[in-house]
């Protein structure tokens, strides 16, 4: 599994270039990129280019990029393909997140006096840690929406094991017939 590895996602795919960088991965998405940027962007950095076009997929294998072509729309299915293809750990901590808006890191930060005025009232009062993007400044914490975030990361692991289920008993068929 690597933890290491790092992406452009194509302009289909933003809800999913999020995901990844919630989930802690570099993630490079532009609305404005075009496939020519993506091929170039991805051959200089070595990033995974992450895509749903067609032409976009082959002409990235044809020049011996690393290419994953995901035609499906739902998060937790692209998550769960990704991670059965050894690109991502499926991980739901906030602690490693990077921010989702413009791929920064973030650092935490547990003086309320540094983020006051910057998060509704009572997020400051309910929430003792926070993220802050070092690059865009944007604060975060762990509200509610992370049960929704660590559901569907829960959705995309039993999607991996249950294909691997039916990946074993598929293998276990052809062996016996």
């Amino acid at each position: 599994m690597q933890q290491n590895n790092k992406f452009i996602v194509d302009a289909m795919l933003g809800t999913l270039a999020k995901w990844l960088r919630m989930m802690g991965y570099d993630t490079l998405y532009s609305k404005s990129y075009n496939d020519a940027q993506i091929l170039s962007i991805a051959a200089r950095t070595g990033r995974v280019i992450i895509t749903s076009d067609k032409g976009l997929h082959r002409r990235a294998e044809k020049l011996r990029l690393k290419a994953v072509l995901l035609p499906e729309v739902d998060v937790a299915r692209n998550l769960a393909r990704l991670a059965s293809e050894g690109l991502i750990e499926l991980r739901a901590d906030p602690s490693i997140s990077r921010c989702p808006i413009c791929n920064g890191p973030l650092r935490e930060v547990t003086d309320k006096n540094i983020i006051r005025g910057r998060v509704p009232p009572g997020a400051l009062a309910r929430y003792g840690k926070f993220y802050v993007c070092v690059k865009c400044g944007h604060v975060y914490w762990e509200g509610g929406h992370w049960n929704n975030i660590r559901k569907i990361v829960n959705d995309a692991r039993m999607l991996v094991q249950s294909s691997k289920v039916i990946s074993e008993s598929d293998e276990k068929k052809s062996l016996s017939g």
